[in-house]
């Protein structure tokens, strides 16, 4: 991996970073396969129906890092965290609370290594229906769709960020 060049501050390739990680999480965390990804830049904002959590980077650059769940593949996923379909909100809030936190963690480890330093907040975790998120004052992010094998809904994550100078 090359360093990243903070006098041409160009920004870093975020998405294959973002897709590998995540992969690796879904994967290890739920032992469900992953059907397919994509990605796109990062909306100005994005509908939340079902939950979602947010962690937040500062340091060398400043982002918040989102995984989106709809209700249905929520269950899915935490039920294969916690190897039981049997769960309330708090065990909810706190699985998709931890793999927000994963997927910033390993996202940050990527960035430390192109000499990118940041830290991270704990996951903030928001549950309704029919919300959206808007970002302000961030320059450049990625959007990664995965679909679990056996599911419809995707799981997304959304990063928005801004390079620090």
């Amino acid at each position: 991996m090359r360093k990243f060049d903070f006098m041409n501050n160009e920004p870093p390739q975020i998405a294959p970073m973002i897709d590998a990680v995540t992969r690796d999480v879904l994967s290890m965390m739920t032992g469900s396969q992953i059907e397919s990804s994509a990605n796109e830049p990062a909306p100005e904002s994005f509908d939340v129906d079902g939950v979602a959590a947010v962690v937040g980077m500062t340091g060398g650059l400043t982002a918040n890092v989102h995984l989106v769940l709809g209700s249905n593949v929520a269950r899915k996923v935490v039920g294969g965290m916690l190897g039981s379909s049997q769960f309330g909100d708090a065990e909810m809030r706190d699985a998709v609370g931890e793999l927000t936190n994963m997927v910033a963690g390993g996202l940050k480890n990527r960035l430390d290594r192109l000499n990118i330093v940041l830290k991270l907040t704990i996951p903030t975790f928001i549950k309704g229906r029919e919300m959206q998120i808007t970002s302000q004052g961030f320059t450049f992010g990625s959007m990664n769709s995965f679909r679990l094998a056996g599911s419809d809904e995707p799981v997304r994550v959304i990063v928005f960020a801004r390079m620090n100078n």
